[in-house]
């Protein structure tokens, strides 16, 4: 598995529209057992609320999993924008559930459609987006000329992205390779014979890129 794009963090979005209070809650999920807990979280909070309207991508467990629900609503106005909405930013690892209360105003379907999605979509940018990459610790120890070259060669942020570094005597330091870099990167290394330890896999957020 390379990279899941998904979000930095929990946010939280609201919204009136004609007289209608909409308000959007979103969080990372890794299964669907707590995306399920997380809307039961949201319904408690708003217990009282017309709605609370949602829907869930989830693909880090090896199965692409989605689902949805208009809660009351008219079929077809509320969970597909929410996850239309999660599937435009391109989203996996997802939850979001989007609360309305009735400000005495019926919308129509094209109004609850645009309502319901625009919620789900601002909540998810407020969000945050990164790609979350399998990635592997690489530990090294080598002089200040090497360690130069190497990062001549090599860029922080784009080929790995530095846990440690310590200049102490010689330089050593830990490094986070993502998976598809791995290759290249120690291939470098071996070329220029620097002696490197494979650490622990790790799964590590980089900025999303376009």
């Amino acid at each position: 598995m390379g990279c899941i794009r998904s979000l930095r963090e929990r946010a939280t979005f609201e919204i009136n529209v004609k007289r209608s209070r909409f308000i959007g809650n979103c969080v990372r999920v890794r299964d669907e057992e707590s995306a399920r807990s997380f809307i039961k979280e949201i319904s408690a909070i708003f217990p009282d609320a017309s709605h609370n309207c949602w829907a869930y991508r989830i693909s880090s467990t090896g199965r692409e999993v989605a689902n949805y629900s208009d809660a009351g609503e008219p079929h077809g106005s509320a969970g597909m924008p929410i996850l239309g909405a999660i599937d435009h930013l391109g989203l996996s690892d997802v939850t979001v559930v989007v609360t309305r209360y009735f400000g005495g105003i019926k919308l129509g379907v094209r109004g609850l459609i645009d309502a319901y999605g625009n919620t789900a979509l601002e909540t998810l940018k407020k969000a945050g987006i990164v790609d979350y990459c399998r990635s592997f610790e690489l530990k090294l120890r080598l002089d200040y000329s090497r360690w130069n070259d190497f990062t001549r060669l090599l860029s922080e942020g784009k080929d790995y992205t530095a846990v440690s570094i310590d200049y102490a005597g010689d330089v050593s330091a830990v490094l986070l390779v993502i998976e598809e870099n791995w290759s290249r990167v120690t291939g470098l290394l071996d070329e220029r014979r620097i002696g490197y330890e494979k650490g622990s896999e790790m799964e590590m957020p980089f900025p999303a890129g376009e």
